[in-house]
């Protein structure tokens, strides 16, 4: 294990960070007011920095997320920050943007952002100045993910009049020329994963007119020249949209499947038979609802199994089994491949962090987050300082 390997966290809308062996845990103080929650964004390839994700309390933070006044239009703001320093530097960029990454030997960061019903990727230097437009197109497009070759974006995109509602487009920054990977009026198609070879768009499709609560899907790989399109599970097996925690202080957010480092294997949560999430559709309303819904831990039952899949044969091997069933979802692949960090909760409990060996031996609890209040979003990451948290 690499003496600077960290795994992050989110605990109570703050960054949390951790050894992997379970030591060390603390959540960094940034020297910036006024912010109501904190992301990690990119980290460098060198290993020395990162981009900082904040936003500021919204307005009214009793109002739904979209609402002008409520958390989904809540200012935002990115920062650089470098592990040794430990000073955050805010970037010139505009509000509700989210930097993709840093494109190859050329110190500029890849941006992307919407605005006024278009979708739209930039470069800029590191302190967000000299902007270069890439690509703009109709659409409401995020979970952007740039190639490990740094030549390609690929990214889901949304509110496109007499298109489907989340298709899966691939754009080449070179020739800037925009390629559809995956379109079909029955399914949601989301969340972009590249393979380490960035040859393949791995992602995930929801039957949303029988799921409305988006709660299954199934795990889809494409070429990212659009040539060919595997399914890699059938059913509606992987649980997509998380449900965990007590009924004051429940957390959600899709959940994704990951790579390998090495490309040989993706992992996925598969949902057990019979299981039910803590979600209960309200009667007085129609049920393709989303938001038509009330959460009822005492109603849930069953839970999920980790799983790996083979990406080219099928093979499955799962990871994880409790008896009684938990809800285990959320991995990330430790950087030599050999471990991963996944989130688990009890029905009804606070989430928390653990890990394993790629075989699933040696499972092991790490944290339950700030001063208990839940542990998720677990990211393992190799840097090349030891912070100075």
């Amino acid at each position: 294990m690499a003496q600077n390997d960290r795994i992050f966290f989110i605990s109570d809308q703050r960054i949390g960070v951790i050894q992997p062996d379970g030591s060390g845990e603390c959540c960094p103080e940034f020297p910036v007011p006024g912010q109501a929650y904190w992301q990690l964004g990119i980290i460098f390839p060198d290993g020395r920095g990162a981009i900082l994700w904040s936003q500021e309390p919204p307005r009214n933070p009793h109002a739904n997320f979209d609402d002008p006044d409520g958390p989904g239009h809540a200012k935002t703001h990115l920062w650089l920050y470098d592990f040794a320093e430990g000073v955050p530097h805010e970037l010139c960029l505009p509000d509700q943007h989210r930097v993709v990454g840093e494109l190859p030997g050329s110190g500029r960061l890849l941006v992307s952002g919407n605005l006024d019903g278009k979708m739209y990727l930039f470069t800029c230097d590191l302190d967000g100045g000299q902007r270069e437009d890439l690509y703009t197109g109709p659409g409401y497009g995020y979970g952007t993910s740039l190639s490990p070759d740094g030549t390609r974006v690929a990214f889901h995109l949304t509110n496109v009049a007499d298109r489907p509602g989340y298709e899966i487009y691939v754009v080449d920054l070179a020739r800037r020329e925009r390629v559809l990977i995956a379109s079909d009026p029955e399914y949601y198609h989301f969340g972009p994963v590249w393979s380490p070879d960035s040859e393949w768009v791995l992602y995930q499709r929801c039957a949303y007119r029988e799921d409305p609560g988006h709660e299954h899907a199934d795990i889809c790989l494409s070429r990212a020249d659009g040539s060919e399109t595997r399914l890699l599970t059938t059913g509606g097996q992987q649980w997509f949209g998380t449900s965990y925690g007590p009924a004051d202080h429940h957390g959600g957010g899709s959940n994704m499947p990951a790579w390998s480092p090495d490309g040989k294997w993706i992992t996925f949560t598969r949902l057990l038979p019979g299981s039910r999430t803590a979600w209960v559709y309200r009667p007085d309303r129609p049920d393709t609802d989303h938001f038509n819904r009330d959460y009822r831990p005492d109603l849930a039952r069953g839970g999920t199994e980790i799983c790996l899949i083979a990406p080219f044969t099928g093979e499955i091997v799962a990871l994880t089994h409790d008896d009684p069933p938990a809800w285990n979802f959320r991995t990330a692949w430790s950087p030599d491949a050999n471990r991963l960090v996944f989130t688990r909760a009890e029905v009804g409990t606070e989430a928390e962090l653990w890990v394993m060996d790629v075989d699933g031996a040696n499972r092991r609890f790490l944290t339950r987050g700030i001063k208990g209040r839940g542990a998720d979003h677990g990211r393992w990451q190799r840097l090349a300082v030891a912070p100075g948290w």
